[in-house]
């Protein structure tokens, strides 16, 4: 079996005071127990960094790196920073969708390998053997490996900064465990005919999209001054509820408005409205309140029950790609972003 690892930075391979990306794949490699029947080749990103710095832009030539070797590798390994890998899973998988017929993990660690107790060793190989596993089962998908338990990366979110099981996924169990025996539970497992045709990228997102926290005290201008600017082409809000944006006005120069109101002004320049649930087990539902109603009327969309990393990437690409049908494409579950299940609305 062989297997392509990536380095792209992040805590794992951290140095000095204060912690800077400096180790090599080469390096993190060293000491780690490997497989039998496992062959890996190492590759270092060509910018390591914090991942906090980490933009699509990047996350785009990390999936054309991976892209250009597919078919000479069983699976993939990304070594990432923490902080922001749940968007780079989210990345990933919309990037690829069902098209990616083998396994591809994107792990991270919470302290640095020289570090005393470090999680680095066993993060590496518990992921090695999870994927030997994978490969072996023709289990295919984006997924995150944190203390034994094997994630779906298509909602995976950080949870913690201080615990080593830092990720998990809200409304979906793991997928598969490391244990000493590797137990598969619910991963997705290998479609011959999609296998045959190949992997297919789609890089196309949407680089002017900004994500706000709206309450009752949050001031609309801080939406309508981007749109009068003509700033931004997507605007997610997260909300309350099942999709409730406040109404009530703010004085704002000589006149009365709303965050409605801004929607409105916002959908009516051309510029996309998602609706996003802060909740773990939230459903963006916008007829089932008042409020929620009139953030649609107003042309704001659901994005259902999305996580905040997946939101992000999928609206971008939605943009991008199917702005006219851009609900439909975000109310379709293409690689296990959406929670399983729906409400009886009678």
């Amino acid at each position: 079996m062989k297997i392509y690892i990536l380095n792209t930075g992040g805590t794992l391979g951290m140095v000095g005071n204060p912690l800077r990306p400096a180790k090599s794949a080469e390096e993190l490699l060293q000491g780690i127990k490997v497989p039998e029947d496992l062959e890996l080749t190492l590759a270092d990103f060509p910018l390591r960094q914090d991942s906090t710095n980490v933009k699509h832009q990047d996350r785009a030539q990390m999936a054309e790196m991976i892209a250009a070797v597919y078919d000479r590798y069983d699976g993939f390994i990304i070594l990432h920073g923490t902080d922001s890998l749940a968007e780079t899973c989210a990345y990933l998988a919309m990037c690829f969708k069902r098209s990616l017929q083998k396994p591809l993990m994107v792990i991270g660690a919470q302290m640095t390998k020289d570090e005393s107790g470090s999680d680095v060793q066993m993060q590496i190989e518990n992921t090695l053997r999870v994927i030997q596993a994978f490969i072996r089962n023709q289990v295919v998908g984006v997924y995150n490996v944190v203390m034994g338990e094997v994630l779906d990366g298509a909602r995976v979110r950080k949870r913690k900064d201080s615990d080593f099981a830092a990720f998990y996924t809200p409304g979906k169990h793991p997928v598969a465990y490391a244990w000493p025996h590797i137990m598969i539970k619910g991963a997705r497992k290998r479609d011959p005919v999609i296998f045959m045709e190949g992997l297919r990228l789609q890089t196309e997102f949407e680089p002017s999209v900004v994500s706000i926290m709206v309450s009752a005290d949050t001031p609309p201008y801080v939406l309508t001054d981007m749109i009068r600017m003509g700033r931004v082409k997507g605007i997610i809000l997260e909300c309350k509820g099942a999709g409730n944006i406040p109404n009530r006005p703010w004085q704002e120069d000589n006149e009365q408005i709303s965050w409605i109101d801004a929607i409105k002004l916002a959908t009516e320049a051309g510029v996309h409205v998602g609706i996003l649930s802060p909740f773990d087990d939230g459903r963006v539902i916008l007829d089932r309140y008042e409020l929620g109603s009139l953030a649609k009327a107003a042309g704001a969309i659901s994005l259902e029950s999305l996580t905040p990393a997946m939101a992000d990437i999928k609206f971008r690409q939605g943009i991008a790609l199917h702005s006219t049908v851009l609900q439909q494409f975000i109310s379709t579950n293409m690689v296990g972003e959406l929670l399983e299940g729906f409400e009886d609305m009678g």
